[in-house]
């Protein structure tokens, strides 16, 4: 049985999953680069969407320290490789590689898609994925609480203001001074980032005060992890977001006993993913193929 495969401009025609992942001489590779990757369920997803519309193409996960990134890139791009998707530690490093960055790459200096071509470009498609996620939920946020301020956080700011929430606090280790307040003025609007140290008195005090609390941090992938004043400043009105998915993770389940809505890490990966497989492939994804390999 033949199935069609329509996008603006034209028409593909294939047979799903005929030769699922057949490797030969022809086949195209693309790659996962981060440090740690055994976790991720990228190659699970990618390779079901090539298999889905008929690509004949592989997607891999590459462990890559942080000390070899550049060359590794370079590496790959020299090797033949289409593109890489980037994850953590790598994406600020990876928006320095790249000669054209697109819209929120360029805006956030964070890349987690790049294709090899004659230049090179990037894409920050987890900022637009995030962005995604605040408009299909609906959500209205007058304060929010982003927790980090690695990579994955300039991505989140960035949605949330795109999202028109003026009034961000950010929690950091790398934080030392109290109250370190950002303001920007812009079409008689008023954008107020406060960055707040890393102590038990501003976790409670700022969990309360929000309507939104997302990590960004790494915590959640251990079981032992926690954050402070969490289950005692949680409650029915709150969302939470995680970036992490663990099913083991102690954070995401005190959030799902308090919160009235909680998302983890598989529905960026979703949104990420597709925004990453239009920009890569030139097609439309295969949205439930890719839905059902991360929420399986």
């Amino acid at each position: 049985m033949l199935g069609i495969f329509i996008v603006v401009g034209f028409v593909e025609i294939f047979e799903p999953n005929s030769k699922m992942n057949e490797i030969n001489a022809a086949t195209s590779v693309y790659a996962l680069i981060g440090y740690p990757v055994e976790h991720s369920l990228s190659p699970a997803f990618w390779n079901a969407a090539f298999s889905a519309v008929g690509i004949n193409a592989v997607y891999v996960a590459l462990s890559v320290q942080p000390k070899d990134i550049f060359p590794a890139l370079e590496g790959l791009k020299l090797s033949g490789i289409k593109a890489v998707n980037v994850t953590r530690p790598h994406k600020k490093a990876a928006a320095e590689y790249c000669q054209i960055l697109h819209d929120s790459a360029k805006e956030t200096g964070i890349v987690n898609t790049i294709k090899f071509s004659s230049k090179t470009e990037g894409w920050n498609t987890d900022a637009v994925g995030f962005l995604n996620i605040l408009k299909k939920h609906s959500l209205k946020i007058s304060t929010a609480l982003v927790l980090g301020d690695g990579a994955s956080s300039k991505s989140v700011i960035w949605a949330l203001k795109k999202h028109g929430v003026l009034n961000i606090k950010q929690i950091a280790r790398k934080i030392t001074s109290e109250n370190e307040q950002i303001k920007q003025n812009k079409e008689e609007k008023k954008f107020f980032l406060e960055k707040l140290s890393w102590n038990n008195k501003n976790f409670t005090n700022s969990i309360q005060e929000s309507d939104i609390i997302i990590n960004t941090t790494p915590l959640g992938w251990r079981e032992e992890d926690d954050i402070p004043g969490l289950k005692d400043s949680l409650n029915v009105e709150k969302s939470f977001v995680d970036l992490n998915y663990s099913k083991k993770s102690k954070i995401l389940s005190i959030a799902r006993e308090k919160c009235g809505l909680v998302i983890d890490g598989r529905e960026l990966l979703y949104e990420q993913g597709l925004e990453a497989f239009k920009v890569l492939m030139n097609y439309a994804p295969p949205a439930e193929v890719i839905k059902n390999r991360i929420f399986d």
